[in-house]
């Protein structure tokens, strides 16, 4: 039977009937359902302009496509990053630990991307590039030499999900005569930061102990209100905080509540900063309440 792609197409018919060149016109047909061949749909665009350049890499996360293209990166044709490296990717998608999002971590050799709906941020925290500013605040309880650091921290809800290395120390440690301290700090332009830790010293010492963490949106300088928050028993929590003279707040205006706890056994609070006992120096990235820095 010679094949007319005006007509019919019998597929009941011997093969042996079917002669070179009867399925020719064939190729722009599916037959993808038993007994039919119909012509096929054909194809429509997904955005009015498309990717002109070489993709690197494809990945498809929760009904979304990230493409790796040139210079960009792509969520369903959308730039959401047009400053990376062109260059072989390579991507997979993982839960980081405390996250209970599903991300898609990239890299190509130069550029390492975390990437979410809409955004694209690094894998991890880069640390404060400047040293805190350390003066005496408007409370009592401190009497010797402090200084202190601090890092930014990503959370998903109350759980810490990253926390970057410290910042340097103060330039110049703050000595107190019956005062506390007010730690002064450079808020992160990553915007994937959601906190920021304060930790600082005992009198005289050199390890630096956690003492409290505020959201990376607070834009102030703060000292505690009470002196029994300020003395070394109660090194950690987030104490009654109240402003310095500021631009953005005022002065005395924000508080929140500390969460008290006692000085560890193993933790010296004589003064010297020796930090005796069994203590030890803990990462960064596994820090808790109480928890100390080099």
């Amino acid at each position: 039977m010679k094949f007319n792609p005006t007509g019919t197409l019998n597929v009941a018919i011997d093969a042996s009937d079917i002669r070179d060149g009867d399925l020719v016109r064939c190729k722009n047909m599916r037959i993808d359902q038993q007994g039919q061949a119909k012509t096929r749909d054909g194809s429509a665009k997904l955005n009015s302009s498309a990717i002109n350049t070489a993709m690197w890499w494809l990945e498809e996360m929760a009904g979304s496509r990230y493409a790796f293209s040139g210079t960009d990166i792509y969520e369903d044709e959308s730039s959401i990053d047009a400053a990376v490296t062109s260059a072989q990717w390579a991507a997979m998608q993982y839960n980081a630990f405390n996250d209970t999002t599903k991300t898609i971590f990239a890299l190509n050799g130069t550029d390492r991307k975390r990437i979410t709906s809409g955004a694209v941020n690094e894998w991890g925290l880069a640390a404060p590039g400047t040293a805190p500013t350390l003066t005496a605040g408007g409370g009592t309880g401190l009497t010797g030499q402090y200084n202190a650091k601090y890092t930014y921290v990503r959370k998903v809800s109350s759980s810490i999900v990253a926390e970057s290395n410290p910042s340097d120390a103060a330039d110049n440690a703050a000595v107190l005569d019956n005062q506390s301290l007010a730690v002064a700090v450079t808020q992160p332009t990553d915007t994937q930061v959601t906190h920021i830790r304060v930790y600082r010293t005992l009198a005289g010492g050199s390890l630096y102990y956690l003492d409290s963490e505020v959201a990376a949106s607070t834009t102030i300088t703060y000292g505690y209100s009470e002196s029994f928050e300020s003395d070394d028993a109660y090194i950690a929590g987030t104490g009654f905080k109240f402003t310095i003279e500021d631009t953005t707040n005022g002065t005395e205006n924000t508080y929140t509540w500390e969460e008290l706890f006692a000085d560890r056994d193993d933790e010296d609070t004589s003064g010297s900063g020796s930090g005796g006992g069994s203590g030890s120096l803990i990462d960064p990235d596994n820090l808790g309440d109480g928890d100390e820095l080099p």
